[in-house]
């Protein structure tokens, strides 16, 4: 069967098990602990493709009253073949969505599980810039910025969870000649991390929004 599960719901489906974990850990009452598993099933089960083998087997997994982290951590990676991954750009591809960068940094794809990237990150720590790939309206769109080598801690504008943030500063270009607009938000110093708790794409979205290269 043909992947189907986009990344973001993978994260998505990862954090509720995660949650149920915690739960079985923390809830001795046995009908309470059944409540929690049953609503962790109706969020996650919509997400499956149906009469799918491994997401029967999940499923069936996540049944028994108690459930190790190291058990919910084999269940998860289980049905990483039914996710969607990021697609893997060459050199060129790259080089093209990142035009006016004449030395342009590559990712270090070997470390990367493109089955856990919604959007491709990376950063370049000697001329302190960060390069976003990203899907926007149908097509894959590529961000630099200057990426402040200050880490804090903070809300992060793409997956809008509390973590190590850096200020990530753009320039746009608006209306008018030669006019151009600073844009700086504070995202993850960790893409892979931010992937990884990216649960819904709206939030890139208005991020890449604000800050994509405009015509």
């Amino acid at each position: 069967m043909e992947p189907t599960i986009t990344t973001y719901e993978y994260s998505y489906i990862t954090q509720q098990v995660n949650n149920l974990v915690s739960a079985y850990l923390s809830v001795n009452d046995v009908k309470m602990r059944g409540v929690v598993r049953a609503t962790t099933l109706e969020r996650i089960v919509p997400l499956l493709p149906v009469d799918d083998p491994l997401a029967q087997t999940f499923v069936h997994g996540l049944q028994p009253d108690r459930l190790t982290r190291e058990a919910a951590a084999k269940l998860i990676g289980m049905i990483e073949p039914l996710v969607i991954p990021f697609p893997q750009l060459t050199t060129k591809q790259l080089s093209k969505l990142f035009r006016k960068v004449k030395k342009l940094k590559q990712p270090e794809w070997g470390s990367l599980n493109l089955h856990q990237l919604t959007y491709l990150g990376w950063n370049d720590g000697g001329n302190q810039k960060k390069y976003l790939v990203a899907p926007y309206e149908g097509r894959l769109i590529g961000i630099q910025g200057q990426f402040n080598p200050e880490t804090i801690k903070g809300l992060c504008a793409i997956c809008h969870t509390i973590g190590n943030v850096s200020l990530f500063v753009s320039t746009t270009k608006t209306s008018g000649l030669g006019t151009y607009t600073r844009n700086g938000n504070y995202i993850c110093r960790d893409s892979a991390q931010c992937n990884r708790q990216l649960t819904e794409p709206q939030a890139l979205t208005d991020f890449l929004t604000v800050v994509r290269p405009k015509r």
